[in-house]
């Protein structure tokens, strides 16, 4: 009965893994720690890249670099998204909310300490205030020996930091 409760709730794909990137190549180890964590759980993977204004092809590498993320994230079973939009964090946030996002991956926020959870969710706050649903947010470090920081947001519990 347990494992057919299981088998059932990873069907439905109730949990939902996105991934934000940007048209770096760094980019490129976020979509790997998302596909893994989405894997690991079962669950849909998207990936989300949102450009300011009303183009994504903002530069002349830009289209050659979203172009090779785009391969490599639809290999890793991930659906891809582009948006522009003069609002960053609120169209993340109305993509979170729409598609009942339930973990994001995002790479560091420029922060001197990645260690310091206020520096942190400061900094991240500056992309996620917006969010009104319940997620959790995996921050990965750039520095690959340090632990990833999770940060959980809107959820019933009062905690604002869990450091995993």
């Amino acid at each position: 009965m347990y494992n057919e409760a299981v088998t059932s709730i990873k069907d439905n794909k109730s949990e939902k893994v996105l991934v934000c990137i940007t048209s770096q190549l760094n980019s490129e180890r976020l979509i790997d720690k998302a596909a893994q964590l989405a894997e690991e759980m079962g669950a849909e993977f998207h990936i989300l890249h949102v450009q300011r204004g009303d183009s994504i092809f903002n530069n002349s590498d830009t289209p050659d670099m979203m172009s090779r993320l785009c391969q490599y994230g639809s290999a890793k079973g991930g659906s891809i998204h582009f948006y522009c939009d003069e609002d960053v964090a609120l169209c993340i946030a109305r993509f979170i909310a729409q598609r009942h996002i339930t973990k994001v991956v995002m790479g560091q926020p420029p922060v001197k300490d990645v260690n310091n959870i206020n520096e942190l969710r400061k900094a991240a706050d500056k992309v996620l205030h917006d969010i009104k649903t319940p997620v959790e947010v995996i921050v990965v470090p750039r520095d690959e020996n340090v632990e990833d920081k999770h940060i959980y947001i809107n959820m019933k519990e009062d905690l604002k930091f869990v450091i995993a």
